[in-house]
């Protein structure tokens, strides 16, 4: 018993502050289990309640761009210039600062030719635009370059959706 007694005087503080542990953790467990999605109101985790230096990226310019070249829809200022030695090639300069920005490009299957039909059941066959798009801002330049590819991967003239992300 008096070692038991020594052994506890010797160790109280690690004992206290595993007993608090061990509560902390049973008392974030509970809050676990017990409140829902539901309980907790919309809006009540925002941005704003965030650090402004970690939460970033906004769409600084965009551009629906037709196979031929010319601009659909965008924002921005977008010029598109046709790459002449390799099919699908596009560059986009804006009238924004764009340098150090992210693009992501995409092909646009509304102003796409079909480049398949895929059997459907019920229906003899349905046309598809498959292929992808591939893009990069150019550092220290207001442009953006795209490529785009059909399904095989051969750099083909899509239509496409672009995207800066600063």
């Amino acid at each position: 018993m008096i070692r038991i007694l020594a052994y506890l005087r010797q160790h109280a503080l690690a004992l206290l502050a595993l007993t608090c542990s061990l509560l902390a953790m049973a008392g974030s467990s509970y809050a676990a289990f017990t409140i829902s999605g539901t309980q907790i109101r919309n809006h009540t985790i925002d941005p704003v309640k965030m650090n402004p230096r970690f939460v970033n990226g906004e769409v600084r310019a965009w551009a629906v761009v037709g196979r031929n070249g010319n601009v659909i829809a965008g924002r921005g200022g977008p010029r598109v210039t046709l790459q002449d030695s390799i099919p699908g090639a596009y560059g986009i300069r804006w009238r924004l600062h764009v340098a150090h920005c992210a693009t992501d490009a995409t092909i646009d299957e509304h102003y796409s030719p079909p480049t398949e039909q895929v059997p459907v059941p019920g229906d003899p066959s349905v046309s598809l635009t498959a292929g992808y798009a591939v893009g990069a801002t150019v550092p220290r330049a207001q442009e953006t370059l795209v490529q785009t590819f059909n399904q095989w991967g051969q750099p083909t003239p899509l239509s496409f959706d672009v995207l800066v992300i600063c």
